[in-house]
């Protein structure tokens, strides 16, 4: 085998390929297997089984396969894929692409993890019933289908819950988020969104909120001047003083949203959410 030569082995077989090796492609079978790449852009399939992959450096195309699955992407720009079962997906350090279930069967019995961690990634859902954590980084996140619950991270994010009863949280960073069709809950969260208004100072610029059809719920008293619109449906907003109603006018001061209870910030909601679930989620076990 040449330098050039990408490397196949077969699960039964394996140990451990040598972090040396220039890039390997390796195929499960049908038992829980142990699957760990190399140093450079490696292809590994779980195929069956409940197994568990680590891509290690390089940009990696991991893929779970049937079975309850852990897989994380670690060091470089990876492409991570659930497929059925419920799986562990962790991006690692890299601006990565992880999806939930990559088969349209309509699955929806399902429950997949995913993380994004270090880098500005791409998070998808499918038909489970998924929990989505953005990490650091600028994020992009969907639910899809099933009832989802999403947190955004650290960074400046964007995340659509799609259908089904999601709940979303707006963490630290200038975040966008959308419930999409269902019966939502958008939550925005901690007072860390500081941008620089132009001619110096500090502003607190807050996050931008969109139920969209459904009845949704929204709760922002994080003391930010958070965007809300409600959108169709029996909406109710619980919000601070600063936040703004996108669409009121000075006859409808509610906009699109049924009820609104404005009342002083909480201390409790400027806590990210993410502090509580992504560190213990994020250690990598090797």
């Amino acid at each position: 085998m040449n330098a050039r030569t990408t490397s196949t082995i077969a699960a039964a077989a394996l140990a451990l390929v040598p972090a040396t090796a220039l890039a390997a492609t390796i195929q499960g079978g049908p038992g829980n297997e142990r699957l760990r790449g190399t140093n450079a852009a490696d292809v590994i399939d779980g195929n069956q089984g409940n197994d568990r992959i680590q891509g290690r450096k390089g940009d990696d195309k991991l893929i779970g396969g049937e079975g309850n699955d852990r897989v994380f992407g670690g060091a470089g720009n990876d492409t991570l894929s659930g497929v059925q079962g419920n799986d562990w997906l962790n991006g690692g350090a890299g601006d990565d692409t992880v999806t939930g279930d990559a088969n349209a069967t309509g699955d929806r019995t399902s429950f997949d993890r995913l993380f994004g961690a270090a880098g500005n990634d791409v998070l998808k859902g499918g038909d489970s019933f998924d929990r989505i954590y953005g990490g650091s980084g600028n994020d992009q996140a969907w639910g899809e289908n099933g009832n989802d619950r999403m947190a955004g991270g650290t960074g400046d994010d964007v995340q659509h819950g799609g259908a089904g009863n999601d709940t979303i949280f707006a963490n630290l960073g200038q975040d966008t988020s959308t419930g999409g069709e269902g019966d939502d809950t958008l939550w925005a969260l901690a007072r860390g969104d500081v941008h620089p208004p132009e001619g110096g100072g500090v502003d607190q610029v807050g996050d931008t909120l969109d139920g969209g059809p459904g009845n949704d719920r929204f709760r922002t008293r994080d003391g930010e001047a958070d965007r809300i619109t409600c959108g169709d449906g029996d909406d109710r907003a619980f919000l601070d003083e600063v936040d703004v109603i996108t669409d009121a006018t000075a006859e409808n001061p509610k906009g699109s949203c049924e009820r609104v209870q404005r009342r002083a910030p909480r201390q409790r909601d400027s806590r990210s959410e993410d502090q509580q679930q992504a560190p213990a989620a994020e250690r990598v076990q090797s």
